[in-house]
């Protein structure tokens, strides 16, 4: 066990927080002159990776509640960036589809995602990038699988 130090300049989770709080309003400088919201983005690069996911899995996939992501696709929708579809081997499952509208931002906006890691990682070495991504990764695996075990999600 860690020692936790209440300092937010020596906590993981307040660093991690205020961090993605930073990226998240820079992407949205560049995002919302399309119409598009940082949720709707985390579903777009999402579905841009992996198309025709369930609502569950996606739901999992950008780390929301299966409610929260009804909400988000029920806007995206009416948006016209994506579409709903019934599984056809299982009717009860519905499955996400990306619009023609949906498919043209991601030449538009991915490259907002490429300038803005580029700012934010401007003086770290490639090695203390790497370190920091196996750290990152390591955090959110021990976290999920702890949620796991408590019968949490």
């Amino acid at each position: 066990m860690t020692d936790f130090d209440p300092d937010p300049l020596k906590s993981y989770g307040y660093q991690v927080r205020a961090t993605h709080r930073a990226f998240d309003r820079q992407l949205q400088r560049h995002i919302g002159k399309h119409k598009i919201t940082n949720g709707f983005w985390y579903v777009l690069r999402a579905l841009w990776r992996r198309e025709n996911m369930s609502q569950r899995e996606l739901a999992d996939e950008i780390n929301l509640t299966e409610s929260s992501t009804v909400i988000l696709l029920d806007n995206m929708q009416r948006a016209g960036l994506i579409r709903r579809k019934r599984d056809v081997e299982d009717r009860r499952r519905i499955r996400i589809q990306l619009t023609p509208k949906a498919r043209r931002l991601e030449d538009k906006l991915l490259p907002y995602a490429a300038e803005i890691n580029a700012i934010a990682t401007e003086g770290i070495s490639k090695r203390d990038l790497a370190a920091f991504l196996r750290a990152t990764i390591r955090m959110r695996e021990n976290l999920m699988a702890h949620l796991a075990a408590t019968g949490k999600r």
